[in-house]
């Protein structure tokens, strides 16, 4: 494949791939304790003027410019970094002040997340958002049955005054090799192990919302995709071009 025409096709691919994460991050962007993904590319890096035809239409694109790299595959990463605290001031809202993660039991398994809007079912167990059973200290479901709930820095749950519970908060070891499995909630790798948190404590009555800046996300989505339209306009040039190549040689 003329390497010109490799450029501008890897870098359409690549374009549509990011357009993918950048639109799925705006997407949560109210979503509690969500945290962002970006693209990571493979590339190598060609000097692509030196294989492109000359031809206007392909010089004035980004994939023909001097040292363009060429993707050949990107890989998705998360960015664990903490998004921005704010009170609510229900009881059963809680933030996370350090790097830790709730526990909590999924249809995956057992799963962590820091997305703290909990609530009661019918019968007093604590549930996250989805449903999931938030795990207690001890490895089990917590059930609180009480008018005033009340939760201390470690975690500890108290109702009407005696505790009845403790979160169960752990952290892991950097750098992490958790696995995203929904919009806030992780799996560990393999062989990781969680840890009980030393240096990450529990906030009653706030949230911590979603590490997506939507002016930075917006501002590289518009980018990308003026670059993908630019891909677009290449492979379509060096098609016309072979187009053309082809009846030349078909008059000789």
């Amino acid at each position: 494949m003329n390497s010109g025409m490799y450029a501008a096709l890897s870098g359409s691919m690549a374009s549509i791939q990011r357009m993918e994460v950048l639109t799925n991050n705006l997407a949560n962007l109210n979503t509690t304790g969500f945290k962002r993904d970006r693209v990571l590319f493979e590339s190598v890096l060609a000097n692509v003027n030196s294989t492109t035809p000359a031809s206007p239409a392909v010089a004035a694109s980004p994939v023909t410019a001097a040292r363009t790299p060429l993707h050949t595959g990107g890989t998705v990463v998360t960015d664990y970094s903490g998004g921005p605290v704010r009170q609510s001031g229900v009881p059963l809202d809680f933030a996370l002040d350090g790097e830790g993660y709730f526990v909590v039991k999924s249809a995956e398994g057992t799963a962590y997340t820091r997305q703290g809007n909990f609530h009661l079912d019918a019968g007093g167990k604590l549930l996250t958002a989805q449903g999931d059973e938030v795990q207690g200290s001890n490895g089990g479901a917590i059930t609180v049955v009480g008018n005033k709930i009340e939760v201390d820095a470690k975690g500890g749950i108290f109702a009407d005054g005696n505790q009845v519970g403790s979160l169960n908060v752990v952290e892991f070891p950097k750098p992490y090799t958790l696995q995203k499995v929904g919009g806030a909630l992780f799996t560990a790798g393999e062989g990781v192990t969680a840890e009980p948190a030393k240096s990450t404590g529990v906030k009653q009555g706030f949230l911590e919302d979603s590490n997506v800046n939507p002016i930075l996300e917006m501002a590289n989505l518009i980018e990308t995709s003026r670059y993908y339209e630019s891909c677009l306009k290449a492979v379509k040039s060096y098609d016309d071009m072979a187009a053309k190549a082809t009846g030349e040689l078909g008059k000789l």
